[in-house]
C-alpha cells in the first residue's frame, strides 16, 4: 500500500469505527468512504475491514496495515507544524486569531489596511476568544485577552481591557431599585462580581453568552451589564452608571518560537504593535 491516503482512511476507521464517522473525520461523504474501502479490499484480494452493526472492525492484515499507519503517522507528526509553517511562507499566508470584538470595534479598517500595503500577502484572520493552538500552526499571532500568557508563547504585553457597568440612558426612568436586573454571560452562578456594583442584589434576568449582544441588549433597555469601554461607546444609548472595580485582563500579541523571526510574522507583530498601541485610551480609558 503506497498511498498515503489509503493509510489516512485506516486512521480514520480506527478512530471513528464507523463509515459515517470515518467521512467526518476525513471531510468527505459517506459514499466515498465505503467507495475508498471497497476499493482497497479489491486490491488485496482481502477484507481489510469488516462491517458488523454498522461498526468497524479489523482483519489480521488490516491490523498489520493499521500498525503500518499509526508509525507513519507518528513520523510526521513532529513535522507538521514546520511543514504547515513553511508551506504559508512560500504561499505568502499568515494566520491572525483575534478576539471578535476587537476586529470588529478596534482593528477592522486598520486590517484591511495592512493588506492593501502588503499585497502580496494572504492575510487569514480567524475570530474566536479561545487560545487558538500555536503549537499546532492553528495561527501563526493571535492576539488574546489573559492574565498570564502560556510560558512558553513569546509576545507583547500592551494594556488592561478597561471595564465599566452600563445601562440604556433612561433605564431607571420608569423602575425603582428593587425593579432592575442584570444581562450577565451566564446563570450557572452568580457573578462575584455582582457584589461591587450599586446593585449587588439585582436579579439575573438575561443571559447572552456573546459579548457584544450583551451590550446591545443593554442598549435596548433589557437590563444592566458590566461591558467593555471600547465597545459600549460604539452604542449611543448607552450610559456608564459606575465604574468597574477591576480591568477584565490585559491584551497580549503573541507568536510561538519558532515563528517569531518569520518575515511576514515580524511585519505583522510590528503592525499589530504600532496600530494597538494607538488605540491605547480607547480600550483602557477607566477614569
Amino acid at each position: 500500500m503506497e498511498n498515503w491516503d489509503d493509510f489516512q482512511l485506516l486512521l480514520a476507521l480506527k478512530r471513528a469505527n464507523t463509515l459515517r464517522g470515518a467521512a467526518k473525520v476525513l471531510g468527505v461523504n459517506h459514499t466515498t468512504v465505503s467507495r475508498r474501502l471497497h476499493a482497497l479490499n479489491q486490491r488485496f484480494s482481502l477484507d481489510i475491514c469488516m462491517l458488523s452493526q454498522g461498526k468497524v472492525s479489523f482483519s489480521e492484515l488490516g491490523l498489520q496495515l493499521l500498525s503500518a499507519a499509526e508509525n507513519m503517522e507518528a513520523c510526521l507528526a513532529p513535522h507538521l507544524s514546520q511543514i504547515n509553517t513553511s508551506v504559508k511562507q512560500l504561499k505568502q499566508q499568515i494566520n491572525l486569531s483575534i478576539p471578535p470584538a476587537i476586529l470588529q470595534f478596534v482593528l477592522l479598517d486598520e486590517l484591511h489596511e495592512f493588506q492593501q500595503n502588503n499585497p502580496f500577502l494572504t492575510l487569514s484572520i480567524n475570530t474566536t476568544y479561545a487560545l487558538s493552538d500555536l503549537e499546532k500552526s492553528e495561527a501563526d499571532v493571535v492576539i488574546r485577552a489573559s492574565h498570564v500568557p502560556d510560558e512558553h508563547l513569546v509576545g507583547h504585553r500592551l494594556f488592561p481591557i478597561s471595564l465599566g457597568y452600563f445601562m440604556h440612558k433612561d433605564y431607571l426612568d420608569k423602575r425603582t431599585s428593587e425593579s432592575v436586573s442584570w444581562i450577565t454571560a451566564g446563570v450557572a452562578e452568580r457573578p462575584t462580581w455582582l457584589l461591587d456594583t450599586p446593585y449587588p442584589t439585582a436579579p439575573v434576568s438575561l443571559s447572552i453568552e456573546d459579548l457584544v449582544l450583551r451590550h446591545q441588549a443593554a442598549s435596548e433597555g433589557l437590563g444592566m451589564i458590566r461591558g467593555a469601554h471600547y465597545i459600549a461607546r460604539h452604542f449611543p444609548n448607552l450610559i456608564e452608571f459606575a465604574p468597574a472595580s477591576e480591568h477584565y485582563a490585559d491584551l497580549w500579541i503573541l507568536t510561538h518560537p519558532t515563528k517569531k523571526s518569520l518575515p511576514n510574522v515580524k511585519r505583522l507583530i510590528s503592525f499589530l504593535l504600532k496600530t494597538m498601541r494607538s488605540k491605547h485610551i480607547l480600550i483602557d480609558c477607566a477614569k
